[in-house]
């Protein structure tokens, strides 16, 4: 069966905005003569990360709809419902796209709201995006994929290289949620299994998208940990580093922390990240060759100038590649002829080959691990997240 390979010229801005409206215009046929893929992401509350996700998003748009849509000459269309952090409005969300003829969703950046999508779906597939899931819920829906690595591989990454240093007391700052709590149970199973000695000295937990983090604050200072995993993100995130460093919270502590290393965190923190954190983060665009400088330079045509393309953009560029990919592939939008599809499925990335692990429904899309110095994501080094999100792993 043929399947979708995406246009390498770059797009202008005059010609994105040419390309979107074409696919706009798409929305006006009937049901049958388009591909309908339903988009549930968190936005508004989250900012311009999510934003970022939206123009990656639509940048892979901009290519399918320039090689001609799928199956042959089928027009996509990305009807997005923005859920607002609200799992009851991710599922009537969900009802209300599958009413309009959705054949695929994806969605993601809050994971117990994802989750619930993804519940709502059925059995037409969904492709979480960033949401950070843990991986034996994804194992176990049928319908559901992961982009951007499970909570247990970003703990067990961040473990590896805690059992480096020589803290003993611990501290965990966390959501408060299904990302939050398994991306501590990982870090800290794998951490103990390497040094025994260590100890939890404290934990606290956010609730998302609240950035309520003054019992993080004062538990921090209460209980002194030596060492700290921060396993918050976006707005909490970047309230509790913050507050914590005006504080004199952060200083001298050795901190572990997924997304401190993506260039929306590091822009908005500026000053007040500390160095030497070892986090995870995106290097744009220092690896993948020309398909990755392709990608950032159609990215920065799009976004306001001097942006650098966010870990948000690449995921949500990777999404609808991966759902168009699917699509073609299976030449179908029957769902289970999607789900089989997507299992195992082999597709290109900016950054290079990736693939949805049979079994785990992990996708390979790299993360990088490295250090925080004068601002920058620095040494960084990439891990496989399919090979670290095994639910069974000792």
């Amino acid at each position: 069966m043929p399947s979708f390979r995406p246009a390498r010229a770059l797009l202008s801005a005059a010609v994105m905005a040419t390309v979107l409206a074409a696919g706009g215009a798409a929305g006006a046929q009937t049901a049958g003569d388009r591909v309908l893929i339903g988009d549930v992401t968190t936005v508004t509350r989250i900012g311009d990360p999510a934003r970022t996700y939206q123009t990656g998003r639509d940048l892979a748009a901009g290519f399918i709809a320039m090689a001609g849509g799928v199956m042959g000459s089928k027009p996509v269309e990305i009807v997005a419902i923005d859920p607002g952090g609200d799992p009851d409005a991710a599922a009537r969300a969900v009802a209300d796209l599958k009413d309009q003829g959705a054949a695929l969703f994806i969605g993601g950046l809050v994971a117990d709201t994802t989750l619930a999508a993804a519940r709502a779906a059925g059995d037409t597939p969904f492709l979480a995006v960033d949401a950070r899931l843990p991986a034996a819920l994804v194992r176990d829906l049928p319908n559901l994929y992961q982009i951007g690595p499970s909570a247990e591989a970003l703990g067990r990454a961040l473990a590896a290289e805690a059992a480096q240093q020589g803290a003993v007391r611990w501290g965990v700052v966390a959501l408060d949620d299904y990302f939050g709590r398994a991306l501590a149970h990982a870090f800290w199973n794998e951490l103990r299994a390497v040094r025994p000695e260590v100890e939890l000295a404290m934990e606290h937990y956010v609730a998302p998208l609240s950035a309520e983090v003054d019992g993080a604050l004062d538990a921090l200072t209460a209980r002194q940990p030596e060492a700290l995993l921060v396993g918050l993100r976006d707005g909490d995130l970047l309230a509790f580093v913050r507050a914590a460093a005006a504080a004199g919270l952060l200083d001298g502590r050795p901190v572990m922390a997924p997304q401190v290393g993506t260039p929306e965190i590091l822009a908005a923190l500026g000053a007040d990240l500390p160095d030497d954190w070892v986090v995870t983060g995106y290097p744009c665009c220092e690896v993948g060759g020309q398909p990755h400088r392709a990608f950032a330079e159609a990215y920065r045509a799009e976004a306001p100038v001097g942006s650098t393309p966010t870990l948000g953009a690449l995921y949500g560029y990777t999404a609808v590649t991966a759902a168009a990919t699917a699509i073609d592939t299976a030449w179908s939008v029957a769902p289970g002829t999607l789900a089989d599809t997507l299992d195992g499925l082999e597709l290109s990335t900016p950054v290079g080959p990736m693939r949805f692990a049979p079994g785990t429904h992990q996708a390979s899309l790299p993360l990088w691990v490295g250090r925080t110095s004068g601002g920058r994501f620095v040494a960084a080094q990439a891990v496989d997240p399919a090979a670290l999100s095994q639910p069974d792993r000792p």
